[in-house]
């Protein structure tokens, strides 16, 4: 009966939201007027400044922004190495109505769950034309060792195993679901198999941790057991069902641009700063990669182009090249 309450306030809260929908204004860097749902009534915007660190993506029921800044957290002990680093921050709106939401892009589009062919996420998100994709939690390096916990990808189980919780341990495999109503959640690895998270309406699920933000508050458990070691990393969160956010911070380039690298405890408390009510760490190091349009935004350490992949998280599969206005560093084509 609690799981079935909590489900109906999860519906209420969805369709209030929706209802009254993302209306955020377009950002004051962007040239474009939105409805009061915060779409457009028709047509496509593209806006991709790299130089001035702002890319845009919106139509009638989708919208994509992303903000690249410079972060430099103030130290929490004396002895805390200087967190330096460039961050790019993804705010991510959809309608369920008109929009499939957050969708996986696999490497071999004719075999979902194929394993065995990778590429950049980059190249799939520009083979596929998506708006925006993203690395995951790269569960492929975890199956030999079987802890990859539950991996459910557009609702086909691909792995189901229940492993133990380890706080402090990286990952410590909480698991992220994305349900079709939009919202997000967070369990326990042992807490529910894959069957249960399919009955209640998950699409996505994938595991690796920590939670850094829940109940828009950081965890006990991220202070507790913060390793202080900064290290490019990657982020998935929701302020509202529907508006997603996304942030990856990168490092191990301090040689190249500066960038150190975050500590888990100051990716959380951005992740709270951003708005997230909840958000989960996904795979960072190598494997952390955000695309807008097929081009690769963010620089990675050694692997230029990130550790190869089977699969993303996409938005707006099929859409990249269908844009009836283009901005390219403010200058309309």
């Amino acid at each position: 009966m609690k799981r079935k309450l909590m489900g109906i306030a999860v519906l209420i809260l969805s369709l209030a939201f929706f209802a009254s929908a993302a209306g955020d204004p377009a950002p004051e860097w962007a040239e474009v007027l939105l409805n009061d749902r915060g779409f457009l009534d028709g047509g496509t915007y593209v806006l991709q400044d790299p130089e001035g660190g702002h890319w845009m993506y919106v139509d009638d029921c989708l919208r994509v922004q992303v903000v690249r800044t410079r972060e430099t957290p103030e130290r929490e002990r004396p002895r805390d190495a200087k967190q330096d680093f460039l961050c790019f921050t993804t705010e991510i709106w959809y309608d369920p109505a008109k929009d499939p939401g957050p969708v996986t892009l696999w490497a071999d589009p004719e075999k979902p769950g194929n394993t065995g062919i990778r590429k950049s996420v980059a190249q799939i998100a520009q083979e596929q034309q998506a708006v925006f994709a993203v690395s995951t939690d790269l569960f492929t390096a975890r199956i030999s060792m079987q802890t990859c916990g539950v991996v459910i990808r557009n609702g086909l189980v691909l792995q189901d195993r229940r492993n133990r919780h380890f706080p402090g341990q990286r990952p410590p495999q909480d698991t992220l679901a994305l349900y079709a109503d939009g919202h997000i959640d967070s369990f326990l690895p042992a807490e529910k198999k894959a069957e249960e998270y399919l009955s209640e309406g998950a699409l996505q699920v994938y595991t690796f941790g920590p939670v850094l933000v829940r109940d828009g508050e950081i965890p006990e458990e991220v202070l507790r057991y913060d390793d202080r070691a900064l290290n490019p990393m990657h982020a998935f969160g929701m302020a509202e069902p529907g508006h997603f956010i996304d942030v990856l911070c990168e490092g191990r380039l301090k040689s190249v641009n500066g960038s150190t690298g975050v500590m888990t405890s100051a990716l959380a408390a951005i992740m709270k700063d951003r708005g997230c009510r909840i958000a989960v760490n996904l795979d960072g190091g190598s494997t952390a990669v955000i695309a807008f349009m097929g081009q690769q935004l963010n620089a990675v350490a050694q692997k230029p182009a990130g550790r190869v992949t089977c699969e993303v998280l996409a938005f707006g599969p099929g859409r990249a090249e269908k844009t009836e206005k283009m901005l390219d560093t403010g200058c309309e084509e």
